[in-house]
């Protein structure tokens, strides 16, 4: 077996399985600043899955913060929000504190993963490509 048929096997198993979850618990941000987390860097073991397709982000903080998703400004994450974002890659986020005060180490919390492929969808694949 070569490279290729590897990563066309690993594709498939990926497409059909999912990805199991991946999560970055976000350090200190203080006023005014970011943090930035490329995926594929923050969380190596996520290369071989990627792009991850549904994003969760947790604010557990007191703050009001600003989202941006693959460098695109996205919209606020207010203060004691859980957002949910699927069926749309996701290579980089970007945290940015617009506040007067800090958050803590922990307060904001990200869950990564693929779901799985649906059943009607592996059936339809299975009997295009047989």
């Amino acid at each position: 077996m070569n490279f290729y048929q590897i990563k066309s096997e690993r594709a498939l198993i990926t497409l059909r399985d999912g990805a199991p979850n991946f999560t970055h618990s976000f350090g200190a941000i203080a006023a005014g600043a970011n943090e930035y987390v490329v995926v594929n860097e923050t969380i190596p073991r996520a290369r071989k899955y990627q792009p991850l397709t549904s994003i969760v982000l947790t604010n557990n903080s007191g703050e009001d913060l600003d989202l941006a998703l693959n460098g695109h400004d996205y919209g606020r994450l207010p203060a004691g929000v859980i957002w949910e974002q699927t069926d749309r890659p996701v290579w980089s986020i970007r945290i940015t504190n617009n506040d007067t005060t800090a958050t803590s180490a922990g307060e904001v919390f990200l869950n990564l993963t693929k779901p799985p492929m649906s059943q009607s969808d592996f059936t339809r694949l299975e009997n295009l490509y047989r």
